[in-house]
């Protein structure tokens, strides 16, 4: 009964938790590349590079801190890496060099480091397959609901300083660090961990995974250009820097109302891995349709559209991502999946700003969204062939034996 309270009441605290940490990071992030572009003077190549360090350096080390999420106690790991990120964010607001930027980067990601695996291995230990993928949903939903709150305060922010906005950002996960050290329960793993080399022997030899984490890694490429060229492409269209905070709303709005009732319909009517072949078919459709965009109502259209795909793919995603580890390497296998999306939005990020400046370098400026479309186009591809996905790992190896 006590471990059913603990449960309930570590999954309540990871909503709040979700919550502050994507308004702070909403809050700020999307405004980088505009602030250092348009106000610093730097080219989008190189502040699309800076925000891929911050990729690499977060998801790119994963797989370390999947490996400490499977040793150590997941409450001391998230505190740590959170209060990590406060100081990220603090060193950003006094970042007026390239070097001071890339400096923060780091320290940003070296604090998702510590806290994204434990966090989300906190939540595939407290959730099972059966609920796991409406918890999912659920806690999209406030996702949502604090990516339409984050992009507004920090535009709000913005009319301040963009300091102003660095300390928002970094006061939530202040919040955090809070929640973390004292309202979340100790999470106690259901399993016995394995050793690091036998967990990376286990991922080595996993074939099915590996297909899963390439195709995640080729869908990132396409994906990830919400956080990129979409901003600059919307401030071309709407004239400054507010529109990409009504992007933002639209995006987020679209994603808290249809999240948690369309995931629903979807589970009863499809499989996980369905859901992703439809959800990434949208998004391929919104990425070939976004040149076409000429005005803000389109735009959002678009955006919408974009908001809906990943409403379905996203959820379903992540609970195949879950069901197909072992779960003694749970971490790991969590740490491996999160390599695959730092190396593909990471190379998405920089493929956008580069893409970006040679597309208006050469008047070429439909190009990049059918190479971002045919990408994520290929992951469906994927998701469609491969039908095993979503198969939880002790169903798959009954069915070798």
């Amino acid at each position: 009964m006590e471990t059913q309270i603990n449960q309930r009441r570590g999954l309540l605290i990871l909503l709040f938790f979700t919550f502050f940490m994507v308004v702070g990071f909403d809050m700020i992030m999307p405004l980088v590349i505009g602030h250092y572009v348009n106000n610093v003077g730097l080219t989008a190549t190189a502040v699309s590079v800076a925000l891929a360090i911050r990729q690499f350096s977060q998801q790119g080390l994963a797989m370390i801190g999947g490996a400490l999420a499977d040793r150590f106690q997941v409450k001391t790991l998230i505190s740590v890496g959170v209060f990590l990120r406060v100081l990220g964010f603090l060193t950003l607001a006094f970042s007026s060099a390239y070097g001071m930027l890339i400096a923060a980067m780091i320290l940003i990601g070296l604090g998702g480091v510590l806290f994204e695996m434990p966090y989300q291995s906190a939540i595939a230990m407290l959730t099972t397959n059966d609920n796991r993928p409406k918890y999912y949903s659920l806690n999209n939903t406030i996702t949502g609901i604090a990516s339409a709150i984050g992009p507004l305060l920090g535009v709000a922010l913005l009319r301040l300083d963009f300091k102003v906005v660095c300390f928002g950002a970094a006061s939530c996960f202040m919040i955090n660090f809070v929640l973390s050290r004292v309202a979340m329960p100790p999470i106690m793993r259901q399993a016995k961990s394995y050793a690091v080399m036998p967990a990376v022997k286990r991922i080595a030899k996993d074939r099915p995974y590996q297909i899963f984490v390439l195709l995640m890694m080729v869908f990132w490429l396409g994906a990830s250009q919400i956080d990129i060229t979409y901003p600059l492409r919307v401030q071309k269209i709407y004239g400054s820097a507010d529109g990409v905070g009504i992007m933002y709303t639209v995006y987020a709005v679209v994603m808290a109302v249809l999240q948690y009732p369309l995931v629903a319909l979807a589970s009863k009517r499809f499989s996980s891995r369905a859901a992703v072949v439809i959800g990434t078919g949208i998004i391929t459709a919104a990425l070939i349709a976004t040149p076409f965009a000429a005005d803000v109502k389109s735009f959002m259209a678009i955006v919408a559209c974009y908001a809906v795909g990943m409403i379905l793919a996203r959820p379903n995603q992540q609970n195949i991502a879950v069901s197909m580890a072992d779960t003694r390497a749970l971490g790991m296998y969590l740490g491996v999946n999160s390599t695959a999306f730092a190396i593909g939005k990471g190379f998405g990020t920089i493929i956008g700003g580069a893409s970006f400046d040679m597309a208006k370098k050469y008047t070429l400026e439909n190009a990049p969204w059918y190479l971002y479309g045919v990408l994520v186009g290929t992951a469906m591809i994927g998701f469609m062939l491969y039908k095993n996905f979503g198969t939880p790992k002790d169903e798959t190896e009954k069915q070798k034996q």
